[in-house]
């Protein structure tokens, strides 16, 4: 049975070892660095298995009323098993209670000319797309290596 709690400093070593189970996604160093820092500093979520991390998400405020997902990892042998949509899902109930209207990720855009393989940014994606989310705008430089897209969706879709 999938727990989901809040991200504590404590959980950081077990969320880098979800890191490392994702060298594709993973794949840069800086990228490792910058989601290392996230859950040692940002508000967010674990999804614990019988009391071991196999997934997290980070998130940070944005102005009155976006927030913006930073960083979702789900262990490579736990991905497709449901475990990213409950992070989701909590943490969309969490940003309702606080007032937030719309929450955005960025990820690879569909326009990157990189090579993937089958389980690479199309499913990310996908995955974001499947839970409400829809491709706002590339924002091409703002990467080294990739070419970045900001994905956004209502927090409460009843409201539109």
């Amino acid at each position: 049975m999938i727990g989901l709690r809040a991200l504590g400093t404590g959980d950081a070593v077990s969320c880098d070892a979800v890191i490392r189970s994702l060298p594709y996604h993973f794949a840069l160093e800086s990228g490792r660095e910058e989601c290392a820092r996230a859950v040692r500093s940002e508000p967010g979520l674990v999804a614990l298995d019988g009391g071991e991390v196999v997934a997290f998400l980070t998130w940070v405020p944005r102005f009155d009323e976006a927030a913006e997902i930073t960083w979702m990892a789900v262990r490579a042998d736990r991905r497709r098993a449901g475990i990213g949509t409950l992070l989701i899902d909590r943490l969309l109930e969490e940003l309702r209670a606080r007032k937030r209207r719309v929450v955005g990720v960025l990820t690879v855009s569909p326009t990157d000319p990189g090579e993937e393989p089958p389980d690479g940014y199309q499913a990310t994606r996908s995955f974001y797309r499947k839970r409400g989310f829809v491709l706002m705008r590339d924002l091409p430089g703002l990467w080294e290596s990739d070419t970045a897209v900001l994905m956004v969706r209502a927090v409460d879709r009843a409201a539109l």
